[in-house]
């Protein structure tokens, strides 16, 4: 994985041929990464994409699993690591963008759906969960991830079949933003994120993370508290400010410490 940083969003390129295969060093790096770009204030967005323009990510290093065994003990080993990278991921502070240029199969599906957004460049590639037609089913949140963004039957017919999707036809179903340029898409939409109030974004973060999965009481409880922060932190008062004075607000000008709620 490589990663650059400009006008306050990151970019990280995996790199790991043939496939982007998700070995357990692979996601050992991945777990260490997340917990940089969490800490570091100036990045405001993340882009994941890939180096090989025809993969995104195939997944789980089956040649590896292979070799190793498919024991309860590794397999129960392998699922708690990646069910906990993926989490980390979905929970990160700051908005996360896929440029899904190539394949997004199996566990490269999965590492999309624990992004905030997702952009597919129209032509060959797909998009799926195919681990049935081996037998298996998926391991790192496929089940439960897919059916929250695409509602059940989408999804149960996507996860029973196998089914791949092209880039339409996964916008048709709210999976992902089809584009002509996955990439640029992507970082135009990044540009656009790093330029809100960081404060903002890491609370509507946090009230949809927390409040999406339970009942209407416990995110409305999440929201108060998210507001009650919001609404006395120095970026609000920035850009109320702006707002009344017909001018661009100066978010990012802002002392860092003056922005942490």
């Amino acid at each position: 994985m490589t990663q650059a940083t400009a006008d306050g969003f990151c970019v990280v390129e995996f790199k790991r041929p043939p496939v982007n295969a998700l070995s357990p060093e692979a996601l050992m790096e991945l777990s260490g990464l997340v917990r940089e770009l969490d800490d570091d204030e100036n990045v405001r967005a993340i882009v994941f994409t890939s180096a090989h323009p025809s993969i995104f990510m195939a997944g789980a290093d089956l040649k590896h699993m292979q070799s190793v065994g498919f024991t309860d003990a590794r397999v129960s080993e392998r699922v708690d690591r990646v069910h906990g990278v993926y989490a980390r991921l979905q929970k990160l502070s700051k908005p996360t963008i896929g440029a899904l240029e190539g394949h997004a199969l199996g566990g490269g599906c999965e590492f999309a759906l624990s992004l905030d957004f997702r952009f597919m460049t129209r032509g060959f590639a797909g998009i799926g969960l195919p681990e049935v037609t081996l037998g298996l089913i998926p391991a790192a949140g496929g089940t439960q991830r897919l059916a929250r963004l695409v509602g059940r039957t989408c999804a149960a017919d996507m996860l029973m079949l196998g089914r791949r999707l092209d880039a339409d036809e996964a916008e048709g179903i709210g999976l992902v933003t089809a584009s002509d340029d996955a990439r640029a898409s992507a970082l135009a939409y990044a540009e656009q994120l790093a330029a809100m109030p960081a404060s903002s974004l890491r609370a509507i973060k946090l009230c949809l993370n927390e409040g999406y999965d339970g009942d209407l009481h416990r995110g409305l409880a999440v929201e108060r508290t998210a507001a009650m922060q919001a609404f006395t932190s120095p970026e609000a008062a920035e850009g109320v400010s702006a707002f009344l004075d017909k001018r661009t607000p100066r978010f990012h000008t802002l002392r860092q410490e003056e922005i942490n709620v």
